[in-house]
């Protein structure tokens, strides 16, 4: 098999979204004093989801939208455009901590978030490329297979009949290579960037200011509104929400216990017919296996494969040191990409990028006030599940200010699980990814034995 050369980090390519989007018009900056009910730091698909669902309930409130560089900059617009349901605690562990009631909830609020998506997209008309296609998920090895038992058991038992696939359908949705898998059929694939662009289009066109090219500075709360600073102008907030998720740096309430994770993805040239026909998957849907660091893929409306995954990056500090384990992960990547669908092992790559995303010790999202200031809110630590869970959250945040709160959900939270130290967390969360890495590593390794024998297949 041929090697691939990967670029040098420095020379990432802009994500394909951008690359084949149409050109958008950008937002003025935030110039001079104002005031608003709802300020949201933060112009990706979380704060902007918010603003909608706010507007929605009660357009006569004055919501101000912050986005440091562009809408859809951040982790949206360098997603794989996937949106389906689930959650990064394995539900068994959920419904063992949190009990029955807690974990249906939870999981049924992903399922809402893709509703939700759904319904705004139809709503508005929002050119995104959406398509209602399935999320496949996939077992490589049998200890995945036993994982994934595990978790249709807990769905079936909380209500949630998901079934598992036949071997025919396994392979067209999900393609060689599979043991066992079940798909998600109410999820969809979307263009992220052109959705966070086309959503900011749609509250503009409602009344909703939008300041790109507007970072927040720092935030006075000592007095009874909180006043934000930019770079050219204050905004003084009746409330104030923080959707900066993994981009929050300085801005992050919860630096305890949310920290930021670098995500990689590449995508490959338009797929020839032949290449495509080649592949042996049928192309729909988005997919994901059952490692703990998984890898993920899709294709594009116009046949790219695009496809990430791979261990995450946590941020050092230090340009080197980070470029340098990206590159490791983009080989990687590579590697991946070639054993999984071999006729692409020389395939042209155009896109390779990266992007920052959160999460929290205890791999649930956190969304309520920060400690000690009633009118400053935060959601994020998404946990990889952000298109889904951050729609569903904006609508519960938007039905809690106009006084029609729907019941809590155990992300509902001031704080998740902390470690102290910034030193003691950095090493600590490094040196749990690298335990899951060689976990993953010595489960592939493994030699398959007699095929399972799984209850309901």
């Amino acid at each position: 098999m041929a090697s691939v050369e990967v670029p040098l980090v420095a020379l990432e390519t802009a994500p394909i979204w951008w690359q084949t989007a149409p050109p958008h018009e950008t937002g003025a900056r935030l110039r001079g004093d104002e005031r608003a009910a709802l300020v949201i730091v933060g112009g990706g698909l979380s704060g902007l989801a918010t603003a909608y669902h706010v507007n929605r309930l009660d357009p006569d409130r004055r919501i101000v939208v912050l986005e440091a560089l562009r809408v859809g900059w951040g982790a949206t617009g360098r997603s794989t455009g996937i949106v389906g349901p689930g959650l990064s605690m394995p539900l068994p562990r959920v419904r063992k901590k949190y009990g029955d009631e807690a974990a249906a909830e939870a999981f049924g609020a992903s399922r809402h978030g893709v509703e939700l998506l759904r319904e705004l997209i139809a709503d508005e008309g929002i050119e995104c490329a959406a398509r209602d296609e399935p999320h496949t998920v996939g077992a490589l090895t049998e200890a995945q297979e036993r994982r994934l038992a595990k978790h249709l058991k807990a769905l079936g038992e909380l209500g949630f009949d998901v079934p598992w696939l036949s071997g025919a359908e396994l392979s067209e949705l999900a393609g060689p290579g599979y043991l066992a898998g079940f798909a998600y059929r109410d999820a969809l694939l979307v263009d992220p960037y052109r959705l966070a662009t086309g959503l900011a289009d749609v509250l503009r066109a409602r009344g909703v200011e939008i300041h790109e090219d507007s970072p927040v500075l720092d935030v006075d709360t000592s007095g009874r509104r909180p006043v934000v600073r930019t770079p050219s102008g204050t905004v003084t907030a009746g409330r104030l929400l923080f959707t900066v998720d993994g981009y929050a740096k300085g801005l992050n309430p919860h630096p305890r216990s949310v920290f930021a994770i670098r995500t990689h993805v590449l995508a490959t040239a338009p797929l020839s017919s032949s290449q495509r026909a080649d592949l042996g998957w049928a192309g729909r849907g988005g997919v994901i296996d059952q490692r703990n660091f998984f890898n993920y893929y899709r294709m594009t409306g116009d046949g790219r494969l695009v496809f990430g995954g791979g261990p995450p990056v946590v941020p050092s500090g230090d340009p080197a040191r980070d470029a340098a384990a990206s590159t490791k992960v983009y080989r990687r990547l590579h590697r991946e990409l070639s054993a999984c669908f071999p006729v692409l092992a020389d395939v042209e790559v155009d896109a390779y990028w990266s992007g920052m995303t959160a999460s929290s010790f205890d791999r649930l999202p956190v969304l309520g006030s920060v400690p000690g200031l009633s009118t400053v809110h935060y959601a994020g630590s998404w946990c990889g599940h952000g298109l889904s869970l951050c729609v569903d959250a904006g609508w519960r945040f938007a039905k809690s200010l106009v006084d029609d709160p729907e019941p809590s959900l155990l992300w509902e939270r001031q704080k998740a699980l902390g470690v102290p130290g910034s030193m003691l967390r950095a090493k600590g969360s490094r040196a749990y990814l690298r335990l899951l890495d060689r976990a993953d590593r010595r489960d592939l390794r493994r030699p398959p034995a007699a095929a399972l024998e799984t209850a309901g297949r």
